[in-house]
């Protein structure tokens, strides 16, 4: 058997324990294998040696913009399956249910931190909540657009509805003509047109519905308190899945092992 090397000389020496674990079976909470030998605590949780080594490779594992741009591209995945999930309630039920929020938030919480590798913190905390509002106010996005074609809609109609004739006052001459007839037509006025062309007012009029969106929970006032409780649940959730845990490993013990006292 090889022989445990000698910890350095600033260090204490390593102490075994004997595992307490529940019906007295020792098993990996990571892997589900039978511990017999040597063991780790991982934050509280009994693991065997492979999986504390992977613990701590993937603790250390991928550069910051990595482990960003994986955990940005897993959440706006869950995030579109959040609001799927939404549309395909509201179309089959006809009704709509504020509480999918709070799915959402776990969804894309859980997904965030997967691609993060569980490393956690303020900036992967912001991410998943501005991709879970993102999701959830996007369902607001179809019934405003609803909103502006009805209202295009009667605008149109109203310019192409006949306007009521004037009545004609004839001048007194040899040739009388109605004096509406007589008036030179309006020239029609040239449309504005955006600086930069089409493109510039696609992305303003994008830039415009998205903004109204993000507001939207927010205009109906008090009228909309419960779905604005809702929506602040299912932030905390993206939040809170996503909190940074520093990895602390304690070990390794050995299985069976009588407690040793601490030296003096």
């Amino acid at each position: 058997m090889p022989e445990t090397p000698e910890p350095p000389a600033d260090q204490p020496p390593i102490q075994f324990d004997k595992a307490e674990l529940a019906g007295g079976v020792a098993n990996c909470t990571s892997c589900r294998a039978p511990i017999t030998g040597t063991y780790y605590e991982a934050n509280g949780n009994v693991v065997c040696a492979r999986c504390r080594a992977q613990l701590s490779f993937d603790e250390a594992q991928g550069s910051g913009l990595g482990r960003f741009v994986k955990a940005s591209f897993f959440g706006t995945l869950a995030a579109a399956l959040g609001s799927a999930i939404y549309y395909g309630v509201a179309a089959l039920t006809n009704m709509e249910f504020g509480l999918i929020a709070i799915v959402v938030g776990v969804m894309v919480g859980a997904a965030v931190k997967r691609g993060s590798r569980g490393r956690g913190g303020w900036l992967y905390q912001g991410l998943a909540i501005f991709l879970t509002y993102g999701s959830i106010v996007s369902t607001y996005i179809p019934p405003i657009l609803k909103a502006f074609k009805e209202q295009s809609e009667k605008q149109q109609a109203a310019a192409t509805s006949p306007a009521p004739q004037p009545a004609s006052s004839p001048v007194p001459g040899p040739t009388a003509q109605p004096v509406a007839a007589m008036q030179p037509a309006a020239a029609p006025s040239p449309e504005p047109k955006l600086p930069g062309g089409p493109l510039v007012g696609v992305f303003l009029a994008l830039a415009f519905l998205l903004a109204l969106a993000f507001a939207a929970p927010f205009l109906a006032g008090i009228e909309n308190i419960m779905g604005i409780i809702i929506i602040f649940i299912g932030l905390y959730e993206a939040w809170k899945i996503n909190r940074r845990v520093p990895l602390v490993i304690n070990g390794p013990y050995r299985v069976g092992a009588p407690q040793k006292a601490p030296s003096a």
